[in-house]
């Protein structure tokens, strides 16, 4: 057995065959699982392709603290523009990969399976609480490689900026459990909350924003809460487009 096999149930829904629901009591039809074993390794599976939703401030809150105490010193009162700077890259990037990268339109077999695995299984599997927040074998890799370009492209102002980009991933998986897990009662809570089911029921080629519909406004993928794609006859299947 290979390191990264995927076990046969995964390799099955990305080909949409989804496991049957589990027969309820006296024969009636039961709901549906709410997750499925992605790796055969079970050690890989655990501690490397999951993540308990408060995992990412202990990954990521040393590097916030640290950028901006060094960013402090280094520049005062200048680190909070550039800490604000790497948040808002992070709100980009957020939107960037939600909407080009997760949602892109695979064309093959082999396509599927990738697609299944950046973002399928969530669409699929919305409410497995061990994956509304990217585990370790997805984001320690990305985080590593986005410090590297910080580095390279900002020099000394990069540890700040990075901080603003952490603390910025921080609050998109935060607001991403809290939208699946909670049930806010209004304010802007409820709002965030509805926006996103909204691109889970209703308008998967719109409301890619989790943090906030920033870009969405940007790039012409906002509709507002009672604006149905269904209704509207824009509920197609994704585009190149989304």
């Amino acid at each position: 057995m290979g390191l990264l096999d995927l076990t046969q149930e995964c390799l099955d829904a990305a080909e949409g065959k989804l496991p049957e629901p589990t027969p309820g009591p006296n024969g009636k039809r039961g709901k549906p699982p709410q997750r499925i074993q992605v790796f055969k390794n079970e050690s890989l599976e655990k501690w490397f392709a999951q993540a308990h939703p408060i995992t990412p401030g202990i990954w990521f809150g040393p590097f916030v603290v640290w950028g901006l105490w060094s960013g402090a010193m280094a520049f005062g009162l200048g680190v909070i523009p550039l800490f604000a700077a790497g948040f808002l890259i992070t709100t980009f990037i957020e939107y960037c990969l939600h909407r080009w990268i997760f949602h892109f339109v695979p064309k093959n077999e082999k396509q599927r399976l990738q697609h299944f695995l950046l973002h399928g299984y969530h669409h699929e599997f919305m409410n497995d609480p061990m994956r509304l927040v990217l585990p370790p074998i997805g984001i320690w890799p990305f985080a590593a490689i986005v410090a590297g370009i910080w580095y390279l492209v900002f020099g000394a102002y990069w540890f700040p900026i990075f901080a603003g980009t952490a603390a910025g991933y921080i609050a998109y998986d935060w607001v991403h459990y809290y939208t699946h897990y909670f049930n806010p009662k209004g304010g802007v809570g409820r709002w965030l909350k509805r926006y996103h089911m909204l691109h889970h029921h209703d308008s998967p080629n719109h409301r890619y924003g989790i943090t906030s519909p920033l870009w969405d406004f940007v790039f012409g993928t906002y509709l507002p809460l009672n604006k149905m794609a269904r209704q509207a006859g824009r509920h197609a299947a994704p585009t190149a487009e989304g």
